[in-house]
């Protein structure tokens, strides 16, 4: 077995979360790395944070690395870098201005992989679309999922709930949440692959989900389901690395603070927010069920339609707010350039949204004892949100 020298972390949802984990592992273990952290994820990026960390004659200053690539960008990538290990987190639709997307994105991932036949492939096996390019491909294929059932209701929508063989509909033991699961198709036998790396019993503890494997628990710190892939993805590379003890592991984990508004809390004083990134009905559907797992009230959503995001928006109706209309005393906002769409689906939901400019609004619309905000926001809606509370927390902090 080697030592990992160039992790690549790709996929649709969770790669910077994983690839900062990685990073922060890889950090405590002392290892000699750099990552491309500013989520520059594309060629130009890549190469420019590679051309940062090199001598003048071209020579690298760290011994490891860990690159986070967008989908479209794993063809060149792969190709130029040549890492030991890709891992693949998912396939989700993004944006349905991109017609045939999902189709595309296995395609390139594929054909990347198979011009590097070296490259070790780490998938998420509980995902069939993740699953389908493992089988394309004469790579070393390992697979990560969770392998019992953690009694998660399934998502209205899905992406694929079709056999990647024959296109027959495929049997769960289990979902987890939109196609991810334990399936298999009854009528060729394609099946979820044998999990290398496996996380059991699953459960909700109150410092966030917890899960066993390889005869040790994982604390995940995290409430949200997708959490425990990411974190788990996270634990293949640390255990492949030959390198990382797990301890170093379980410390990155635990001190995973994002500060790039996805996950991220701020403190207001009297007041705490919390914000999260979601570009896609599946990351809505997961902080759905973050907002009811720790019962809050409070809730707006920012929503753009700019090219970052995609301008048609009727994704809106794939998202299940149904849910939250069960909340009591709920309060929710909504604002962005399509605040007016968002506002119509939450009222077919059952849920009265008031329209506002910022994050100020909502504050000055609620009250301490409405708890805690959960502000969800799009692409290019999340940085003015994190921008905004940013100065709210310094001003807070100022004012103690």
């Amino acid at each position: 077995s080697r030592e990992l020298k160039l992790v690549g972390v790709t996929g649709t949802n969770g790669k910077t979360t994983s690839s900062r984990m990685i990073e922060q592992a890889f950090a405590d273990a002392g290892l000699n790395y750099f990552a491309n952290r500013s989520g520059a994820n594309l060629i130009s990026g890549i190469t420019a944070e590679f051309a940062m960390h090199s001598t003048l004659t071209g020579r690298p200053k760290c011994q490891f690395a860990v690159i986070e690539c967008d989908e479209a960008a794993s063809k060149t990538v792969l190709k130029y870098l040549k890492p030991e290990v890709i891992v693949a987190t998912n396939v989700f639709r993004d944006q349905l201005d991109r017609f045939g997307e999902i189709d595309r994105i296995q395609t390139t991932i594929a054909e990347a992989l198979a011009k590097t036949p070296e490259t070790t492939f780490v998938f998420n096996g509980d995902d069939p679309l993740c699953a389908a390019i493992a089988d394309r491909i004469p790579n070393k294929s390992l697979a990560f999922g969770i392998a019992s059932d953690m009694g998660l209701s399934a998502d209205r929508i899905s992406d694929s709930r079709f056999c990647q063989k024959c296109g027959g509909a495929l049997e769960y033991d289990y979902v987890h949440y939109g196609q991810l699961g334990a399936y298999r198709c009854p009528d060729c036998g394609w099946a979820r692959p044998e999990l290398a790396f496996a996380a059991t019993n699953v459960r909700l503890e109150e410092d966030g989900f917890v899960f066993d494997i390889d005869g040790r628990s994982v604390h995940t710190g995290h409430t949200g389901a997708y959490m425990v892939y990411n974190v788990l993805a996270a634990y293949a590379i640390s255990k492949l690395s030959n390198i990382v003890p797990f301890e170093n592991y379980q410390a990155a984990v635990r001190e995973y603070h994002p500060t790039n508004g996805r996950l991220q809390t701020f403190d207001l004083g009297k007041r705490k927010v919390m914000t999260n990134l979601a570009k896609n009905p599946t990351g809505f559907n997961q902080n759905i069920r973050i907002v009811l797992n720790e019962r809050g009230r409070v809730l707006a959503l920012f929503v753009n339609d700019n090219d970052a995001d995609g301008h048609d928006v009727s994704w809106f109706w794939d998202i299940d707010f149904e849910r939250w209309s069960q909340i009591e005393g709920l309060r929710a906002f909504v604002g962005g350039t399509r605040a007016n769409d968002m506002q119509v689906r939450l009222k077919y939901a059952g849920i009265q949204a008031e329209i506002v400019e910022n994050v100020a609004d909502v504050l000055a619309a609620t009250g301490v004892d409405d708890g805690k905000v959960y502000i969800i926001a799009n692409y290019t809606a999340l940085p003015a949100v994190r921008r905004e509370l940013e100065g709210l927390e310094a001003a807070a902090k100022g004012e103690e």
